[in-house]
């Protein structure tokens, strides 16, 4: 019941994130959940694998304190169950922080 009460919070707060810049795609169900990230949203053009920018996207959540898998260039998202919808609130600001951080990353290497 918990997890049905919390998950739309989630769901919702990573499709609003799909605006960003960065991401492709945002998808997910219940308290499981990825964010695409891709060089050029109109044609979902993918960096190249040697970028590493799902790891450097990776790394710069953790800097702000959320800790999630990148597989390949998707951030793999699934929170504790008992998280609320408070922390769920508080994990979105700091996604979209360390995605801002990757954007400047990706712009200074001249990836975008």
């Amino acid at each position: 019941d918990h997890v049905r009460a919390v998950a739309p919070a989630l769901q919702n707060g990573l499709r609003a994130l799909a605006s960003h810049p960065l991401v492709g795609e945002a998808r997910g169900i219940g308290l499981i959940g990825a964010l695409e990230l891709v060089k050029d949203k109109a044609g979902k053009d993918p960096f190249p694998p040697a970028a590493g920018i799902g790891g450097k996207a990776a790394a710069a959540c953790q800097k702000h304190g959320v800790i999630l898998r990148a597989m390949g260039d998707t951030l793999a998202f699934s929170p504790p169950l008992i998280i609320d919808a408070g922390q769920i609130a508080d994990l979105l600001v700091r996604v979209e922080r360390a995605l801002d951080e990757t954007l400047l990353l990706v712009k200074s290497d001249g990836l975008v």
